[in-house]
């Protein structure tokens, strides 16, 4: 698993750079997530989508293929790509990309990194959009499936049903975020962006014998601080993991 160590390293790094180039540019809220089913007006070529026009740049990147079987990769796929291309279309209609004040351009880039477990595969997507507001905003998604059964996994899949999982992740993180954010460490918006509800702990993946949280800026500490991850291992999840994710 040394390579899913190495990569968490790489977005550590990656979300460093964003958030310090963020906070020197000119956040709009965060757009409703795309990606929930609507079919993509974006013909999405392989790999790789850049864009430019006088008002915007667009710079995508993406998997064309899974370990996945055969009809579960292109399931995937067309999942994945469905959300980079809402994502698109939704910068793009955002604000008024032709006509930018003082010339300067609206930006968008997404990035993303795999991660996978004996039983997972997982893609996270790293969002950064300039809208020329206040500042930049920086946002998550990942998408998880079942390497078996190649189903894409909501986080109460990995819990036994009834477990009161959301309740479990909301102490873990109260507990454990003070020292990871460190001495700026707010624990009022810890607290807020810990309620025991599924939008809280949505962006997710398992690695190398940890579930990782991760967390938007402004969820759970002021923006300059940046986006956190939270690494809970498996073992301290115990019996309410389904058996085949502990």
């Amino acid at each position: 698993m040394r390579k899913n160590i190495f990569g968490i390293a790489v977005i550590g790094i990656v979300l460093a750079g964003i958030v310090v180039y963020a906070a020197i540019r000119p956040m709009p809220v965060k757009a409703p997530t795309p990606g929930t089913g609507t079919q993509s007006r974006i013909l999405l070529p392989a790999g790789v989508y850049t864009e430019q026009s006088p008002g915007y740049a667009i710079a995508a990147n993406y998997p064309t293929t899974t370990p996945l079987a055969s009809a579960a990769n292109e399931k995937a796929i067309a999942q994945i790509q469905s959300y980079i291309g809402d994502t698109i279309s939704q910068f793009k209609t955002k604000g008024n990309v032709a006509y930018p004040p003082g010339g300067a351009k609206q930006t968008l880039q997404i990035k993303y990194l795999v991660s996978s477990s004996p039983r997972t595969v997982s893609y996270i997507f790293t969002v950064y959009e300039n809208t020329l507001g206040v500042h930049g905003n920086l946002f998550f998604h990942t998408f998880t499936f079942d390497t078996s059964t190649g189903a894409e996994l909501t986080l109460a899949d990995l819990f036994a049903p009834n477990a009161a999982y959301l309740d479990t992740l909301s102490a873990i993180s109260r507990a454990q975020l003070p020292g990871v954010i460190g001495k700026n460490a707010d624990i009022g918006f810890i607290t807020r962006g810990t309620t025991p509800e599924v939008k809280n702990f949505e962006n997710f993946f398992i690695d190398n014998g940890y579930l990782d949280i991760l967390f938007d800026p402004y969820q759970v500490a002021p923006y300059a601080l940046g986006p956190q991850t939270l690494r809970i291992p498996l073992a301290t999840l115990g019996a309410i993991l389904n058996p085949q994710y502990r």
